[in-house]
């Protein structure tokens, strides 16, 4: 009998998550269509101001924008603090108009949009022969980073983790896939990605998401945080270079992005891999640090990167003032 109910619930389960993978691709489309045909500056406004009800509605995803920006602004201005985790919000939902405008770019397009002219920092790179490791962020606009990289004739591998509703990921994925980037589906990552960079290719990955107990501890923006080796680990294991990059929006209704990438990484290995890996990864989130402290409110992290508080923010920098 148990048994019986077990298997209704986990039934239960599947149907809602079909039901709910369903209306989020209906949306998905919905907002696509509007959003393809808009003129862009109503758009954007249309985003902010969606991006401002999100900030107000969703009070864990406020909040936890909230406690990461006082770390990157050092703030104990809480109004600093709240009007540059709102600008998040919004600058995200403009992230979300330019993904739906996609499927209308065409290469030459995103090659205008994105204002980056020091491309031999990659073909340099590319010279030795075992690929590179390009490291980022959530933050500015990375899948339009992305596809310029592409747009320039550059393999290009990117990670994405699978929608479960097949429909939808088609959706998401495909569109990505159509300005040249090369998917590879997050659950099947391990083997793909080395075999990306020893063809000499680009492989794309996202450092910035929380992992207490899993990853390693460097210090970023002053205090220590949890993020996933996985970076410095393939790059110790394979020989590719290391090269962390943000693709910046340009600020106001522009649709134009500014692409900051630091030189290679130069890294001896000592041997201590826990140690390089610590090491390098620290290098990387240094690096990430400066370019994000020129454009805080573009960083789109709506969950706790740091868990331990600040010993020196005040409680009210984060809960109060919501203006």
């Amino acid at each position: 009998m148990r048994q019986a109910y077990r298997r209704a619930g986990v039934a239960a389960v599947q149907l809602v998550a079909q039901g709910l993978g369903v209306f989020v691709y209906v949306l998905w489309r919905v907002m696509s269509f509007i959003g393809q045909r808009l003129p862009l500056r109503l758009a954007y406004l249309i985003a902010s101001l969606l991006g401002d009800c999100a900030y107000y509605v969703w009070r864990e995803g406020r909040l936890s924008a909230k406690a990461n920006m006082a770390r990157v602004l050092r703030a104990q201005d809480a109004r600093a603090v709240s009007r540059a985790a709102r600008q998040s919000f919004r600058n995200y939902l403009k992230y979300l108009v330019d993904f739906m405008r996609f499927p209308r770019l065409s290469s030459q397009e995103v090659r205008e949009r994105v204002l980056y002219d020091e491309w031999h920092h990659l073909d340099r790179a590319l010279e030795q022969g075992k690929g590179i490791i390009l490291v980022t962020a959530h933050f500015g606009n990375w899948d339009l980073g992305a596809a310029a990289v592409a747009a320039r004739g550059y393999k290009l591998n990117v990670i994405a983790e699978s929608f479960s509703y097949p429909p939808l990921n088609q959706e998401i994925q495909g569109a990505r896939a159509k300005l040249g980037m090369n998917i590879i589906p997050l659950e099947r990552a391990g083997v793909s990605m080395i075999r990306a960079l020893r063809r000499n290719e680009l492989l794309a990955l996202l450092i910035d998401r929380p992992a207490p107990g899993n990853g390693v501890t460097v210090t970023f923006f002053g205090e220590p945080v949890s993020v996933p080796a996985g970076p410095a680990r393939l790059a110790l294991r394979t020989g590719a270079k290391v090269i962390p990059v943000v693709l910046a929006r340009a600020r106001g209704f522009s649709d134009r992005v500014l692409g900051i990438l630091d030189p290679t990484i130069d890294f001896e290995p000592s041997g201590d891999e826990a140690r390089d890996i610590a090491s390098l990864t620290g290098r990387i989130m240094a690096s990430l640090e400066r370019m994000m402290a020129r454009y805080p409110e573009q960083w789109y992290m709506f969950r706790r990167l740091w868990t331990e508080p600040s010993p020196g923010m005040r409680p009210e920098t984060v809960l109060v003032s919501e203006t």
